[in-house]
């Protein structure tokens, strides 16, 4: 065996056991799950269903960051949304803004492409969305939501109880959040989203491919 061939096997061993031991230690993989059109729109637009993403399982997830987290109300399903509320944290919102203890989120501005298509969850019809850029807890992120306001706009009020956090869906428009299911106990918010290896469209989908997920 050659002195490079074998400095190619090293190699490949090495990093195969740097790959074993983070995936027994912190990382696991997970495909977004297509069989719910809500929770499907929900994750738009940082996340599509059939996404296939890497979540950090050390430490605790802190606030901002997108956590996967055990449906509180389907065993053996999750949730994913956005920490926006901490435990002993005020909030309240409405289709265009959220304040948490009384501080609104900063200010968002234009995505660079201001208008995102998706299905309707419902109806499957195309309904256009505002694409914006939003900043908090030192993470940007990007959100959709409604451009217009809706003739009865949709409210909430809520503390967030000990040993909980509250969760907001990146859209706005289409939510499945802590709005519909409550604050969800911290201790099963364990996993972040941090990476997307390919899109639901495959490794051609050069744009969304091995990329950070904010």
């Amino acid at each position: 065996m050659s002195g490079f061939v074998r400095f190619l096997v090293i190699l490949v061993l090495v990093i195969g056991g740097i790959f074993a031991v983070l995936r027994a230690t912190c990382i696991s993989f997970w495909t977004v799950p297509s069989d719910d059109p809500l929770f499907g729109a929900s994750v738009m637009p940082t996340l599509e269903h059939g996404d296939v993403v890497a979540l950090w399982r050390l430490g605790s997830p802190g606030y901002a960051e997108l956590v996967r987290c055990a449906d509180p109300e389907i065993p053996g399903r999750y949730v994913v949304g956005r920490i926006l509320g901490e435990p002993g944290d005020h909030l309240t919102g409405s289709a265009h803004s959220l304040w948490v203890n009384k501080r609104i989120i900063s200010s968002a501005h234009a995505c660079q492409n201001a208008r995102y298509t998706i299905p309707h969850p419902v109806t499957g019809e195309p309904v256009d969305l505002l694409c914006e850029e939003e900043e908090t807890g030192g993470n940007d992120y990007t959100r959709l939501r409604l451009d217009y306001m809706p003739a009865t706009p949709e409210t909430f009020d809520t503390r967030v109880p000990p040993g909980h956090v509250f969760l907001i869906s990146d859209n706005r428009a289409f939510h499945n959040d802590s709005r519909e299911f409550g604050a969800v106990a911290k201790a099963n918010c364990k996993e972040r989203i941090f990476f997307r290896l390919w899109s639901v469209r495959g490794w051609g989908d050069a744009a969304r491919r091995l990329s950070f997920v904010h």
